[in-house]
């Protein structure tokens, strides 16, 4: 509205560096939330000052009109003007991609990469800086010999389909990198094609369409349609398969595979991208008949590393150099490198689905006696049963009777042996619930049924149904469903509500201890499962226990290097209402934490993410 407004006054300003300024604003408040305003400002107050500052937006915009002169008028030519179906089509064609990338790479980065908090900043960040670049005078100064980025999109393509899911930080580059070279691409395009300013208004339109259609695609259609997260790949070759290639210029071709070969260098699994196209691309024939391992080594020079790299280098100078047809050979390009992926057997795997909570798979390592079968959600692993069927009640990793859980759910269970309430928050495997003993009373609390389905079904796991039969299963939000539960009832409550390393803070906020710990019995403990590989969570919850006036310790075992699978890693919190419960646990699994000068718990209207990334001496 006000760059139609600002196109209205009729000089010679360009409208639409107001659409680069305000992706720019954009850009600015998503770097300054999580690192200014959430650590510094609660929920509600943040929302009173939204709210303020709308009111002062729309008295803005309401001086604003009285600044624009009543008998302005756009320039006649661009008044009559008319928008053909193909411009919006184009529009729409160009903007549709990019959004559908946004969601995919989030999810593929969050998911199959690392759950690191705050990791979706970087890749909407980037679909922001590109707006501003696209938008900008530098956009115009760049559009024109933008045809490199192509060239090394499609290298960067190919080492991001031969990336694993434990890339590191390196892989993380080239997802983000080809991320925004792609998207870079796009609105380049669209800056290109963006009409006079009389049509301005009509050109957002079709241009958010596009956006809510790749992003629908994506963020609604994937979910239901695939039980994996090939959405992103399918994204990058649409995006690659729109983006321009006809102002291709010979001239880059060296630098743009000179640039893809120094980015190899840096990614080892590049050799990865070789192996794929000498199984799915005929490289026999490209080479002459030669035999391929032959070919392999004098291409390579002895250093194989850089056989995925040379390779897709070729096979960018090879899009170059077909300048109009390009984008044809960047998706054929794009689907052979998607083949792998496409056509993956799933060897060992029992069970994938995805849900709104995430991609959660079962598979198996080896074969019964000696094999092991695995739980996990995304990248993180949440429980192991051994294959063997005379250990298939046996509790594993996180729950193994000598980690901190495993030796207090067997300490509780043996001392109540008829009479014990116990509760659990997030079932994962039903691994705790291997605890339970006949008459007992287990309640467990579980928003996703496809974890109940898994921890139920004997093909599967069954570790509930083997265990604790008669255990009652509670569906929903544990923190809602626990209202409704008796005051005082639960002698233990295990607390282990994360899917993937991603955390559900409002299960861990002083309120949301408070309501648990009304639960709890006079002599019950509540256990919080905060073991994690980014955050440092112990301090948070220690400091809520400490701030409503209850003790806490904590339990910290490194898991054994000869039965990883049975013995893994743990680290909890132990909440207690008196500290006579928590007397008689040692160094080294137990530590009591002391209150602090200053508790800096987590709350309903506060959270702090970062403090917990950096962990307190």
């Amino acid at each position: 509205m006000i760059q139609a407004w600002r196109a209205r006054l009729g000089d010679a300003v360009d409208p639409y560096r107001l659409y680069a300024a305000s992706n720019l604003g954009s850009f600015a408040a998503l770097a300054a939330f999580p690192f200014l305003i959430e650590p510094m400002i609660g929920a509600k107050l943040q929302s009173v000052i939204w709210a303020v500052g709308y009111v002062i937006l729309m008295l803005a915009l309401i001086v604003s009109i009285y600044a624009v002169p009543a008998d302005s008028q756009a320039p006649k030519e661009t008044a009559l003007r008319k928008t053909t179906w193909l411009e919006r089509f184009t529009w729409v064609a160009f903007a549709a991609p990019p959004s559908a990338l946004l969601v995919a790479v989030t999810t593929h980065l969050t998911t199959d990469v690392a759950s690191v908090p705050l990791l979706w900043i970087p890749p909407l960040a980037l679909f922001l800086l590109t707006f501003v670049i696209a938008f900008s005078a530098i956009g115009d100064r760049i559009a024109e010999g933008a045809a490199p980025l192509k060239f090394m999109v499609v290298f960067l393509l190919a080492a991001v389909m031969a990336s694993d899911s434990d890339g590191g930080l390196k892989g993380l580059f080239i997802h983000l990198g080809a991320f925004f070279l792609i998207v870079l691409c796009c609105h380049l395009e669209l800056a290109v094609r963006r009409p006079e300013p009389a049509r301005l208004t009509e050109f957002y339109l079709w241009m958010s369409l596009g956006g809510v259609l790749g992003g629908a695609a994506t963020a609604l259609l994937a979910p239901i349609l695939l039980n994996t997260t090939i959405e992103y790949h399918l994204a990058l070759v649409a995006a690659l398969a729109v983006a321009p290639w006809h102002r291709a210029d010979l001239k880059w071709a060296l630098p743009a595979v000179v640039i893809a070969l120094g980015v190899a260098a840096l990614y080892q699994n590049s050799f990865d991208a070789y192996l794929w196209l000498e199984e799915y691309v005929p490289i026999k024939a490209a080479a002459a008949g030669t035999d391929s391992m032959f070919w392999r080594e004098a291409l390579l020079i002895d250093r194989p590393e850089f056989a995925g790299a040379i390779l897709c280098s070729i096979l960018a100078l090879a899009a170059l150099m077909a300048s109009r047809s390009a984008p044809l050979v960047a998706a054929i390009g794009g689907l052979a490198l998607l083949l792998p992926v496409l056509t993956e057997d799933g060897e060992g795997v029992q069970f994938r689905e995805r849900s709104f909570f995430g991609v959660l798979e079962i598979e198996d390592s080896g074969e019964a006696p000696t094999g092991w079968r695995y739980l996990s959600h995304g990248t993180t692993l949440h429980g192991v049963m051994s294959l063997d069927p005379n250990r298939n009640r046996e509790p594993m990793s996180y729950y193994y009777r000598e980690t901190p859980i495993g030796s207090l759910f067997e300490e509780v269970t043996n001392a109540k042996p008829t009479t014990l309430h116990a509760g659990v928050i997030g079932l994962g495997m039903g691994s705790s619930t291997c605890y339970a003993k006949p008459g007992q009373d287990w309640k467990v609390f579980e928003i996703d049924q496809d974890v109940v389905r898994a921890a139920t079904d004997p093909k599967l796991v069954g570790f509930l149904n083997r265990c604790a039969p008669d255990a009652k299963i509670i569906m929903g939000d544990a923190r809602l469903q626990m209202q409704s539960q008796p005051d005082n009832w639960f002698d233990i409550l295990l607390v282990d509500a994360f899917s993937s390393d991603a955390i559900p803070t409002h299960m861990i906020t002083q309120e949301a201890i408070a309501s648990f710990m009304r639960k709890m019995a006079p002599d019950g403990i509540m256990i919080v499962h905060i073991s994690n590989r980014y955050l440092d969570l112990g301090r948070i919850v220690a400091d809520a226990a400490h701030k409503l006036g209850y003790v806490a310790m904590e339990g910290n075992r490194d898991g054994a290097d000869d039965n990883p699978n049975a013995d893994t890693s743990v680290r909890v919190v132990v909440i207690a209402k008196t500290p006579d419960r928590l007397k008689g646990y040692s160094l080294p699994m137990w530590q009591l934490m002391m209150p602090r000068k200053e508790l800096k718990p987590w709350t309903d209207d506060h959270t702090d993410i970062l403090r917990a990334l950096m962990p307190e001496e």
